[in-house]
């Protein structure tokens, strides 16, 4: 059948064994499934079948329509439940991780489940990650802490500047140089004497250490900028050395006075020795009588020198019970000598609280100190025939309060108010006759001040002194 030759199951059985092919009958109109396979020797004959394959067709593309409705229906129900389960549920453990980010060890640690094995490595590797950041951030911000408080503690002012002017940062020392609500340095700094200097520094890039008086204020500094290239900043650095300047201007006029008082003596002294040796007898008493002085004079100058470098070297205080009468006793005997000349009479008066009758807590080497020298001074600065010192000490419950009242010389209401600076005489000639140094009252003012007390003077020429002071207990 030479006609059927170009069927394609009689195509793929010549060209195999069998062959098959599904295809619409353009004879019958239907669907029909056609099978053909070779038969006989040689391979001469082809039997060729077909059956009607509509109602199977039909039921495969009712299938095939249901399945893929099916699918489809699955498709939705899988997406939906995507959107709404997992892709939530996985965006709410990013939301967490990121929590945990921002509020580090704030944050409730998640556990996840190890089925999650993609998940539960990458949440292991960022806690590892945010530990070691925890980690860095609190060791960062104890530095920074630690910075701020040693910047803040300083009593040398601190400031950081940057590329314009402004500051970044700086501390509360030395305040008074400063107007506080200015950023800019050349408005924030009240005197130009500082200004000049970081502005110096900034122009010509370079590292200045300088030391500057400002006049307004009467004060010395020294003042630092240095350069910080990677930033473009300055480390501004700001030292008061007034109290260090004053010191030395301290130091340099003591040691002009030490100079001086003893070179007075010594010279009187020498002057007088070699007078004696052609002297007649009967003058030889009165140089005698002059060098001693002179040397008592020189004695009583080195002992108020050291008594003041003992007292600048220690200021410790021993607080401890000590007997009235005792301090009475050495006072008396520290000034027996010139109160025996004098023919002065010294008398305490003591008003003590009832629980500490015979007693007084006190530094008792430092209180005879400060009373051997205002009962020498009432003895010594006296023209009465009869010197008189009255003690009065009132003891409360915090500190005791001390009046030394003598019937002497005086002090000049003007003069009052330098009685108590080093190497001051009222009546410098009349004094220095008296073998006064001029440091006795600002022993007394430093040794107060080392019990938290205060020292005044009342007196008035020809009227006698009345000194009024309080030690703390």
């Amino acid at each position: 059948m030479d006609n059927h030759l170009d069927r394609q199951e009689v195509i793929s059985a010549l060209a195999g064994d069998e062959g098959f092919h599904i295809r619409k009958s353009k004879t019958l109109g239907e669907y029909y499934a056609y099978y053909a396979v070779k038969y006989g020797k040689e391979d001469k004959y082809i039997i060729r079948t077909s059956t009607n394959y509509s109602d199977k067709r039909d039921q495969l593309i009712y299938f095939a329509t249901i399945l893929t409705t099916f699918f489809i229906v699955l498709n939705c129900i899988i997406h939906f439940f995507y959107i709404n389960y997992l892709k939530r549920d996985f965006e709410n453990k990013i939301k967490k991780m990121k929590r945990y980010l921002e509020k580090g060890n704030t944050e409730k640690l998640l556990y996840y489940k190890k089925e999650e094995k993609w998940i539960f490595e990458f949440w292991e590797v960022l806690k590892e990650w945010q530990k070691r950041n925890l980690d860095n951030i609190e060791k960062l911000d104890y530095e920074k802490k630690l910075l701020k408080l040693i910047i803040t503690s300083v009593d040398s002012f601190v400031g950081l500047i940057d590329q314009n002017g402004e500051f970044v940062l700086r501390n509360n020392s030395l305040n008074h140089l400063l107007i506080l609500d200015n950023k800019k340095y050349t408005k924030a700094f009240k005197y130009i004497e500082i200004i000049a200097v970081i502005k110096k520094s900034i122009q010509e890039k370079k590292d200045i250490r300088q030391e500057i008086y400002i006049n307004g204020i009467k004060e010395y500094f020294i003042i630092s900028v240095k350069s910080i290239k990677k930033n473009n900043q300055f480390l501004i650095t700001i030292k008061d050395i007034t109290s260090i300047r004053r010191t030395v201007e301290i130091q340099k006029t003591f040691i002009s006075n030490v100079g001086h008082e003893l070179k007075t003596p010594l010279t009187n002294i020498k002057g007088y020795l070699i007078a004696l040796e052609d002297a007649p007898k009967e003058i030889r008493k009165k140089f005698l009588d002059i060098v001693k002085n002179n040397v008592i004079k020189l004695e009583n100058t080195i002992i108020d020198f050291l008594n003041i470098s003992k007292i600048e070297s220690s200021k410790i205080l021993q607080i401890m019970p000590e007997e009235i009468y005792k301090i009475e006793k050495q006072v008396n005997d520290s000034v027996a000598i010139i109160k025996k000349e004098k023919n002065a009479e010294i008398e305490f008066h003591w008003d003590l609280l009832s629980i500490n009758q015979g007693f007084i807590n006190t530094d008792k080497e430092k209180l005879i100190l400060i009373l051997k020298n205002l009962v020498e001074n009432g003895i010594i600065y006296n023209h009465s025939d009869n010197p008189k010192i009255d003690i009065f000490i009132l003891e409360e419950k915090d500190k005791y309060k001390f009046k030394i009242k003598d019937n002497g010389i005086g002090i000049p209401e003007d003069k009052l108010k330098k009685v108590f600076e080093r190497f001051y005489r009222v009546d410098k000639a009349r004094t220095s006759n008296l073998g006064g140094t001029g440091l006795g009252l600002s022993i007394v003012k430093e040794v107060v001040d080392q019990f938290g007390g205060e020292i005044k003077v009342e007196s008035k020429e020809q009227g006698g002194s009345i000194f009024k002071f309080y030690l703390m207990k």
